[in-house]
């Protein structure tokens, strides 16, 4: 168990920098009941013990044009050095946002931001020309949006927050290149002070500080969390793909809605594709995941045709953001 691992004050401060990791120490210490030193000590004790892997902007990339698509990877006549250099590759390639090695029916999940599907295209061509000899089986997916849940299970608690949506809106807007190096560092270093952003882009504090409000205004940026490590808490990441065999308005709502209540998901999303449904778990065990999925499936069962899963064993990739710098 979680609790076993961290003590509830460790835990209080996890979920507050899930909610938002740009609190203050002192507005984090106000909400957990300890001094703003303490506060900062638990956090640097969290990194250097590395429970805490990054701190994370979520960009509404939907509303800059971009689409995400996926695509899901079995290997053949793939040792271990050949699948690192296609993943490698896949790590340098510009539009990639996530990647992720796994285990169960397909070994590598790759994510692209793309402007359409001739740009998706261009970039499985580039894959097929230098690997194609070592893919067995592909399959694709569009994502029409990425809810995001809160971390709850941090506290053991039912959902206190509304889910985060990115992809709400459709849209075509256009940022400057200011606010496009602010997006670039923040994505993987959420907490960067703004007096360090506005030192490395040659600006003021108070130009920062405004084109960030701006950004979260117009709902640009969205949210700034954690990732853990869960390999550090003995959990794992476990993705269902689930194919409906209907999906009427009022079902999905009913769906989704059970959904909301599972404790331990991340993400529900739609896609079209060979499935119709995602759901990410970050959860203790696989039995409790196979648990999960069981009832769900009984609850479910006019409803749900069959689902596949993986286990995530690495995040390779994830930027929330093309182009988007590496932590520091």
């Amino acid at each position: 168990m979680i609790k076993d691992i961290l003590d509830l004050k460790d835990r209080k401060i996890l979920y507050q920098l899930d909610i938002d990791s740009r609190q203050t120490d002192s507005e984090i210490g106000k909400k957990v009941a300890l001094s703003k030193q303490t506060v900062a000590y638990r956090i640097k004790r969290l990194i250097k013990e590395k429970y805490i892997s990054r701190f994370a902007t979520v960009i509404d990339t939907y509303k800059l044009g971009l689409s995400k698509y996926k695509i899901y990877l079995s290997f053949e006549n793939a040792d271990k050095q050949k699948i690192n250099e296609i993943t490698e590759f896949l790590k340098a390639h510009k539009k990639t946002e996530w990647i992720a090695t796994c285990s169960g029916k397909w070994d590598l999940i790759v994510g692209y931001l793309v402007k359409d599907v001739y740009e998706f295209d261009e970039a499985i061509k580039e894959l097929d020309e230098k690997f194609s000899q070592y893919i067995s089986s592909r399959e694709t997916s569009i994502s029409l949006g990425v809810p995001h849940w809160r971390k709850d299970y941090l506290l053991e608690e039912k959902r206190r927050y509304p889910v985060v949506y990115q992809g709400e809106q459709i849209g075509n807007l256009k940022i400057d290149k200011i606010d496009e190096e602010i997006i670039k560092l923040l994505v993987n270093n959420a907490r960067m002070p703004i007096t360090e952003i506005a030192y490395r882009l040659k600006t003021t504090p108070r130009i920062v500080n405004y084109r960030i409000k701006n950004l979260k205004k117009e709902k640009i940026i969205l949210i700034s969390r954690i990732f853990l490590n869960l390999n550090k808490l003995d959990w794992i990441y476990c993705k269902a793909l689930i194919k409906f065999k209907s999906q009427t308005k009022e079902k999905y709502e009913e769906f989704f809605s059970y959904c909301n209540n599972l404790k331990n998901l991340t993400y529900i999303i739609n896609v079209i594709g060979s499935w119709d449904i995602e759901l990410d778990f970050e959860i203790e065990n696989f039995n409790k995941f196979h648990k999960i999925m069981l009832d769900l499936r009984d609850k479910f069962s006019d409803t749900i045709k069959h689902y596949d899963f993986v286990v995530v064993i690495n995040e390779d990739k994830l930027d929330y953001y093309p182009g988007a710098y590496p932590q520091i």
